[in-house]
């Protein structure tokens, strides 16, 4: 994971070359990333995160850019800005393939526990109270799935058998009460999951990977967050979850509706995730080793809707 696209020496000064970036003295290959290959590149005036892109489509990759660049004129505390290249472009082209540089940025991807929860719920909360105006920024349902297209996505004769039956297990009404619901919408970040964040003296450093940002449902965002943090043993730890929450709601107080569907927006979360994983791994050929790995996810939504269902019986 993290390397698809293995980069010489020489391609690697080439594509620095086309940001004016000085002399490459090192090129390591990072172990992060699945639509990405993301490599450190240190030169003679610095450190960056060099990436290329493995799965997205370049516009969309101009699409994140443009978030990056907006986050980081609204002084966002948790984002990477691109760099320019020479020629004012935030996605370099090179031969056949693009990508995009960064400042590199020191830190370790965490393990879960109550602190590491705690700040990423702060800085996912801090993320949905940004206002400005949106309206040129994509709609999260560009690039990610929503609770709309997994209810679609279930008529779809390509879809596996043990997705749709989890669906109706989750779901008999296919979805309709939960979409017909109108959650308060704005920018999120779309698969913030503990590995998506680098800490530093034990505190947030950074939030990355935009890939699926865009505008909206801030309980879609947060649900897909929990599902993806809160872990312990493989399964969604409920005492994370308060720890996440009591960070979260320190920043941006939860309205009672999203309260009140907390749990389901998680278990949408779970199988927005797996429905992305069949569309790459199973449908595509991004990486036919993890073909089935959406049953992992799968299991997670079922172990904790039925802990929750044994919870409050």
């Amino acid at each position: 994971m993290g390397d698809y696209t293995k980069l010489s020496q020489n391609e690697a000064q080439d594509i620095l070359n086309l940001y004016d970036l000085g002399t490459l003295t090192e090129l390591r290959s990072l172990s992060l990333g699945i639509s990405n290959s993301n490599y450190k590149v240190t030169t003679s005036e610095a450190s960056y995160l060099l990436k290329v892109s493995n799965d997205k489509g370049h516009d969309d990759l101009i699409q994140e850019q443009e978030i990056l660049t907006l986050l980081g004129e609204l002084d966002f505390e948790f984002s990477l800005t691109p760099y320019l290249t020479t020629d004012k472009k935030s996605v370099y082209t090179y031969n056949n393939f693009f990508g995009v540089v960064f400042p590199f940025v020191e830190g370790i991807a965490p393990g879960p526990c109550d602190q590491t929860c705690f700040e990423i719920g702060q800085g996912l909360a801090k993320l949905h109270l940004i206002k400005n105006d949106f309206s040129k920024v994509r709609s999260h349902d560009q690039v990610g799935f929503g609770a709309r297209d997994i209810a679609k996505y279930i008529q779809n004769e390509k879809c596996p058998k043990d997705f749709r039956e989890m669906v109706a297990y989750f779901f008999p009404d296919n979805l309709e009460a939960y979409i017909s619901i109108n959650f308060e919408k704005g920018l999120i970040h779309g698969d913030l999951y503990y590995d998506n964040t680098l800490f530093d003296d034990n505190h947030l450093a950074v939030l990355l990977d935009f890939e699926q940002s865009g505008l909206g449902e801030y309980l879609f965002d947060l649900g897909i967050s929990l599902s993806g943090t809160c872990l312990e043993k493989g399964r969604i730890n409920r005492s994370l979850v308060k720890s996440y929450l009591e960070g979260y709601e320190a920043i941006r107080p939860l309205p009672q509706i999203e309260k009140d569907h907390l749990d389901t927006a998680t278990i949408v979360g779970l199988l927005s995730i797996a429905l992305w994983r069949i569309k790459r791994f199973k449908e595509g050929d991004l990486n036919p080793l993890m073909a089935n790995s959406y049953q992992e996810l799968l299991n997670k939504a079922k172990l904790f809707w039925d802990d929750r269902t044994n919870t409050n019986d």
